[in-house]
């Protein structure tokens, strides 16, 4: 029997007991737990039957699955699957807790019962276990199994079983009514809410685009915030209004909240909800019953344009917009039409403009209108359907004027002071520029005559046509003749220009220029400007001597240290830099020397204050300036800066010599300038004197005239008496002139400035200032006919005055030429003896030897000769600075010469016969050159002094000329009729004054040319009869076809006249051409094919000048002259004469 094992089984199933009550336990205590969280829960959060369900099932569920557990787990250790619950396990666990000392009795027992060995003795064994079966009987096994944990277990049941109960009951009705609504888990229990609402507004009904108010109470008390759902009734396909649209809002008292919707277009459902803010609150939310808001639409657009059609002027084209844009910009004019479809049929529509209504045209649900823009401000469009609805709040569209800016005008000439000269025009530079055209480009003007003529101002204006109306930029240029305005000395114009633009809404804007002025200056102030620059210059001219003097010396002194030095140190370095820098700065001041020559020419020439031959001469100065620089200069002072660059002394020795040498000749020909400026100074001085003088007489002549035909009750009087003022300050300025003169050419020529002096002190003078005095007088007295006796007689010697100046003029010009030419023909005679004196040397030097002892002699002639040469050169050095004949051909012809007779004398001291031979050849042939150069200066001058009559003549002839043909243009103009009354008297009396002034000076030049012996210059008188009819008809107030045709004969008459005096003054003069032009060079250098031959040279010039038209004394002295040069016997002259 198995009795062991038996015991061990019962063993386990006491421990599968004890095991199975504890899990029991746990689970009793873990369901409760559970079942009361449950029971706690719900009576917060009020579970749905769906959560409440699914904890039943939940918990039935974890309920089966712990029997299902229990049950295998029982059945495992039964069947001996678990490890704790094996028999074997078992005997060793309780052995070990029974017999400690011997833990292994009982499994040795076990194994002994079931013959696990199968060797042992079976009475032992039997034996052995019969006394172990003994002792488990005595054995009680609750001593050896542990209750501790069972025990705690119990307690932790009892104590939560205790909590549980405790709550209940302190949450009785909670935990009651939780565990009722556990209990019907299929049944759906609310939560009770805190608080209610109520819409206090209900349904509404209102017109689209309204606002709504809807009111909330909430009680019985008010939650911080609410929330406001409005939903829209009707699906659309516009994803906006099918938007939700949502808003919030405090309590405003009483628990009453208050929303205040905007604008709605559509039916909307509304609900007020306050939704739980934390998680174990049982409710989720409070909300209001839904209510409505229907609303009733308005009339909306569904297509708007704008087109704004800008104002014709402006050229540009219409535009549209779209009505999204709230702004309508155009121009001031612009028409804005408007274009819309609505949604609805419309009853009417209208504009409301700046506060004013403006109807529209509607049919169906369309409408159109328009308006034209006038000022800034706003615009809205109002549509009524046929319910009487309109469009809620019309989009405000604001109106912007887009400025049509002024005209904009930019002077680039005239400056804005101009001075007028002879011709009187005015050159017009303009550029303009709009932003859409033109309509008018105006000069206006007023003409201001002096203050002592107390003349009414004139004014007037004239469209300019050059103007383009449609060119938005421009550049106007053109010219103002002025001639029509006869302009006299001091009178002003005063003129701006006046640009109008095309703005045919607002009105023409226009911009007016600055003022411009021009001026018709006196003589005197013309004369007064061209003295003081002439002065300047002087003075210029003066200042530059004297540093070129300083910068030689400076150049001179940095020469001598580099002679004793061979090296430089920084002081010097910088010495010399600072005297490059200086040589630069004289070059650049000699260079605007010319440019102030140039200046002072061409304002002369501008207002023809000097003869042509006058202004021919200053016009070579100004040349001569610019010859003063030498090329080479520039070159030097390259050289000097690069040697000094490099520190080569050598080089810097040779450029500062060379430097040295052309800053004396630049200060020589300086020297030379002064002295000629200050001459043609002098000469100027006369022809201002004569150019006023001729002035005056006109001015009087024409004052004269008006005199005459004055009433002595006529308000003119005043004003002659002031013209005769002006002219008696005149007169004695032109006294104070001739002092001057007298002054300035005293060192050129005594007698003709003591007849300037004498002219200005003498009785004529004196009786010239009586006369004007007296008519001024007789003019104050209102006495007409003797204040025109007496401005007659002053005319009269105004005219004698005038004509002695022109004869001290001529005589001082004859006398200046007469004394040039003896001194040139002094320089020709020595050039030609020297010339045959080197030609004999050179003879004689071809006829020695190498070994002849008058070699040393030859070497000592040509010392001779070339000091000579040097006394020559001495008197043309003077002479230049007297007179632009000696040339800088002359000046190198003598240089070559003296370079070659220097070369010449060396080589004869070597004995070199040869190259002494050609430097003789050279050294004639420089002065060949230099002869024939100083010939055709005196030919020059000969035919200048010869002709200077006729050149007086034709120059009173051509300025006659341009009288008569300006007075042809007056007649032309008043030809046209386009002038008034007024103005055409004017004119007439204007033209009578000019024409016999005109008339007088003919008769002067008659006088002269028949006092001169000048008898066929044409057909003066019969210009002077033609004359005297124009002058009948003007003085008729007669002006036609005839009178016209008679001023254009005069003209052309005029002209042959001065064709005629041309050709007569050319076969008068003297006919010598250059003997430049009448010798051939063929061989180097210049030379002549006879080459050195003096005799073949001086026959040359003798018939040249036998040609040249001298009177028989003169050809006497000529033929002397050159037969005691050319040592030519007389026959041969007297031959050669009588072939030509």
């Amino acid at each position: 029997m198995m009795r062991i094992e038996e015991y061990l089984k019962k063993v386990r199933i006491t421990l599968l007991r004890r095991q199975l009550l504890k899990l029991f336990l746990w689970t009793v205590i873990l369901v409760s737990v559970v079942i009361f969280i449950m029971i706690q829960l719900e009576s917060i959060f009020y579970f749905h039957p769906r959560i409440k369900n699914s904890f039943i099932i939940g918990l039935a569920g974890i309920t089966i699955l712990l029997i299902i557990f229990e049950t295998v787990y029982l059945w495992r250790a039964k069947t001996n699957n678990i490890h704790q619950y094996k028999i074997h396990n078992i005997a060793k666990s309780l052995g070990s807790q029974i017999f400690k000392e011997k833990g292994d009795l009982i499994i040795n027992a076990w194994q002994l019962e079931i013959g696990a060995g199968g060797n042992e003795s079976t009475a032992l064994a039997d034996s052995y276990i019969e006394g172990i079966d003994k002792k488990l009987k005595l054995v009680s096994l609750k001593d050896y199994f542990n209750n501790d944990k069972l025990n705690q277990l119990k307690s932790i049941l009892l104590a939560s079983w205790m909590v549980i109960l405790a709550v209940f009951f302190l949450k009785y009705d909670a935990s009651a009514n939780s565990f009722f609504r556990l209990a019907n888990s299929s049944k759906v229990f609310l939560a009770p809410k805190p608080f209610s609402l109520l819409s206090m507004s209900g349904d509404i009904h209102i017109i689209g685009g309204e606002d709504v108010d809807i009111y909330i109470q909430a009680y019985p008390f008010a939650p911080d915030t609410l929330i406001l759902n409005l939903t829209p009734s009707q699906e659309s396909t516009q994803e906006r209004d099918s938007l939700r649209l949502t808003f919030s809002a405090l309590p405003i008292e009483d628990g009453v909240f208050h929303f205040k919707i905007p604008e709605l277009y559509q039916d909307y459902s509304y609900q007020a909800i306050v939704n739980a803010k934390h998680f174990w609150q049982a409710w989720e939310s409070v909300t209001t019953e839904p209510e409505m808001i229907y609303v009733t639409d308005r009339p909306s657009f569904e297509s708007f344009s704008l087109t704004t059609i800008p104002p014709k002027y402006s050229k540009l084209e219409k535009e549209t917009q779209k009505g999204n844009v709230a702004m309508v910009e155009g121009l001031k004019g612009s028409t804005i039409e408007i274009d819309l479809t609505s949604n609805r049929m419309l009853k009417s529509s209208y504009i409301i403009i700046n506060g004013e209504r403006s109807e529209m045209s509607s049919r169906y649900n369309m409408a159109s209108g328009y308006f034209k823009l006038t000022d800034e401000g706003e615009f809205t469009i109002n549509i009524v359907d046929k319910r009487g609805i309109t469009n809620k709040d019309p989009i405000p569209y604001k109106i912007n004027i887009i400025p049509d800016h002024n005209p904009n005008i930019s002077v680039i000439k005239p400056p804005p002071i101009i001075e007028l000269g002879n011709d009187q025009t005015i050159p017009i530079h303009l550029e303009i520029n709009d932003d859409f055209g033109f309509s008018n480009l105006q000069l206006a003007y007023e003409v201001q005559r002096p203050a002592y003529l107390k003349a009414d101002p004139y004014v007037a204006m004239f469209n300019i046509n050059e103007l383009h109306l449609d060119s938005l930029n421009q550049k106007i240029v053109t010219y103002w003749d002025l001639t029509d305005l006869m302009l006299m000395p001091d009178d002003e114009v005063h003129f701006h220009f006046e640009l109008t633009d095309n703005d045919d809404i607002s009105g023409p804007k226009k911009i007016i220029s600055n003022t411009f002025i021009a001026r018709v200056p006196s003589l005197a102030d013309l004369y007064e400007r061209v003295e003081e620059s002439e002065d300047k210059i002087i003075e210029d001219i003066i200042t530059e001597l004297d540093e070129i003097e300083d910068l030689k010396g400076a150049l001179k002194d940095t020469e001598l240290k580099m002679l004793k030095s061979n090296e430089m140190d920084w002081d010097e370095k910088q010495s010399l830099k600072n005297s490059i820098d200086q040589s630069k700065k004289e070059i650049e001041k000699l260079e605007k020397l010319s440019e102030a020559i140039e200046a002072i020419t061409e304002q002369a020439e501008k207002h023809k204050l000097l003869s042509p031959g006058m202004l021919e001469k200053f016009k070579e100065l100004s040349e001569l300036v610019n010859d003063i620089i030498p090329q080479e200069m520039m070159n030097n002072i390259q050289d000097l800066e690069m040697a000094l660059e490099n520190m080569d002394i050598d080089s810097i020795q040779d450029a500062l010599s060379e430097l040295s040498e052309n800053m004396e000749k630049v200060e020589a020909d300086l020297d030379r300038y002064l002295e000629i400026f200050k001459r043609l100074q002098a000469e100027q001085k006369l022809d201002e004197i004569q150019n006023r003088m001729q002035k005056l007489n006109e001015q009087q002549h024409a004052l004269n005239n008006e005199i005459s035909k004055s009433d002595e009750n006529s308000e003119s009087i005043g004003r002659l008496a002031q013209e005769e003022q002006r002219n008696l300050d005149e007169f004695e300025n032109i006294l104070s002139l001739l002092e001057d003169a007298s002054e300035l050419i005293e060192a050129f020529n005594e007698n003709s400035s003591k007849e300037l002096s004498d002219l200005s002190k003498s009785d004529l003078s004196e009786e010239i200032e009586d006369n004007l005095n007296d008519a001024i007088q007789g003019l104050s007295n209102q006495n007409n006919q003797e204040a025109l006796n007496q401005s007659e007689q002053a005319l009269a010697n105004m005219d004698m005055m005038m004509q002695q100046m022109m004869e001290i003029k001529q005589g001082f010009n004859q006398q200046s030429i007469s004394e040039m030419l003896e001194k040139f023909q002094d320089l020709l005679q020595n050039i030609l003896y020297l010339s045959s004196q080197e030609e004999q040397l050179r003879n004689d030097t071809k006829q020695a030897s190498r070994n002849s002892p008058r070699l040393r002699e030859f070497a000592q002639r040509q010392q001779l000769l070339q000091d000579q040469l040097g006394s020559i050169t001495k008197k043309m050095l003077n002479l230049s600075n007297e007179t632009f004949a000696i040339t800088p051909d002359i000046g190198r012809s003598i240089g070559k010469a003296n370079s070659n007779m220097e070369e010449a004398k060396s080589n004869l001291t070597d004995r070199n016969l040869t190259q002494a031979g050609k430097n003789h050849d050279l050294a004639m042939e420089g002065l060949n050159e230099a002869a024939l150069g100083v010939f055709n200066s005196m030919q020059n001058m000969q035919k200048s002094g010869s002709a200077s009559g006729f050149q007086q003549f034709l120059e009173m002839m051509q300025q006659m000329s341009g009288q008569q043909q300006g007075l042809n243009q007056k007649g032309m103009q008043l030809s046209l009729g386009q002038m008034a009354a007024a103005a055409q008297q004017q004119m007439l009396q204007q033209m009578l004054n000019e024409q016999k002034g005109i008339r007088k000076s003919l008769e002067q030049l008659m006088k002269e040319m028949q006092q001169s012996g000048q008898n066929s210059m044409g057909d003066l008188s019969g210009i002077g009869n033609e004359m005297d009819e124009v002058i009948k008809d003007l003085q008729k107030k007669k002006y036609d076809r005839k009178t016209q045709e008679r001023q254009q004969r005069i003209l052309s008459r005029m002209l042959d006249s001065q064709t005629s005096m041309t050709q007569r003054g050319k076969k008068e003069e003297r006919k010598s051409t250059s003997a430049m032009e009448d010798l051939v060079f063929l061989g180097p250098g210049g030379l002549p094919m006879d080459l050195g031959q003096r005799e073949d040279l001086a026959i040359q010039a003798l018939n040249q000048a036998m040609k040249a038209g001298y009177s028989r004394d003169n050809q006497i002295m000529i033929k002397r002259y050159f037969n005691s040069m050319s040592q030519l016997p007389p026959n041969k002259i007297e031959e050669d004469n009588e072939k030509e």
